[in-house]
Formats: C-alpha cells, structure tokens, sequence
C-alpha cells in the first residue's frame, strides 16, 4: 500500500515581490508563460513551480562552467509537486489557462537522472 502525504500552503493576500531564485541551468527548466502572463519555472531538484510576472533572466557568472538563472518579480503562487508530476502540471495549465507557446521537450527537460544514465 503506498501512502501519499498532502501538504497545504497559506498565501497571503498581498502578493510577494522582488523574490529571487537564482538556480544554476542544470537545476531549472523555464517551462513558459501562460496566456494570462504567469511565467512557470521549474526548480528540479524540489520539483517546485514557481510562478511569476517576469520571464528569467539567463546570466554566466564569472568563472562558472555553466549558464544560472534568476527570476525577480512578483511571486503569483509556487506549488510544490510529486516527482515526475510536472507533465500534470503543464496539462492543468494548458486546460486552464493555456500557454502562448506549448512548452518543449518537457520529458526531456524532467527526465529522472536514473533515467538518463540507461
């Protein structure tokens, strides 16, 4: 029997701004705006969306192999998902919202890294 634990979150009225999350590209997937202008940004690791008013800013810190992301702005709502739940949470917003552009390669940008080595 497996046993699934629900956790609820409280969001204030007033909405939070200038959060940053600043996650390096091997850890983030911009998974796009939606039609009412929430842009959708996977933390992969947590398997945590966050949504916000702004698109990510792509930046090469110094000395860093790799290219990091930041996004400020307003923080519309962030949703804490079951591992490998993120093609839900693009269908929920594809049927609730819709997206100005279907986001790409989502299960190549979510593959478990198990996965990848096969």
């Amino acid at each position: 029997m497996t046993t699934t634990t629900t956790t609820h979150e409280t969001i204030s009225a007033e909405p939070r701004t200038n959060i940053p999350l600043e996650l390096p590209g091997s850890q983030y997937t911009y998974l796009g705006e939606d039609t009412e202008g929430g842009h959708h940004h996977l933390e992969e690791r947590s398997s945590t969306i966050y949504v916000t008013d702004q698109p990510p800013e792509r930046y090469l810190p110094s000395n860093a192999p790799i290219y990091w992301f930041r996004v400020q702005g307003v923080l519309e709502h962030v949703e804490s998902l079951p591992p490998r739940a993120v093609r839900d949470w693009v269908a929920y917003v594809d049927q609730k919202r819709g997206w100005t552009k279907p986001p790409l390669l989502i299960d190549a940008s979510i593959a478990h890294p198990s996965e990848v080595s096969r």
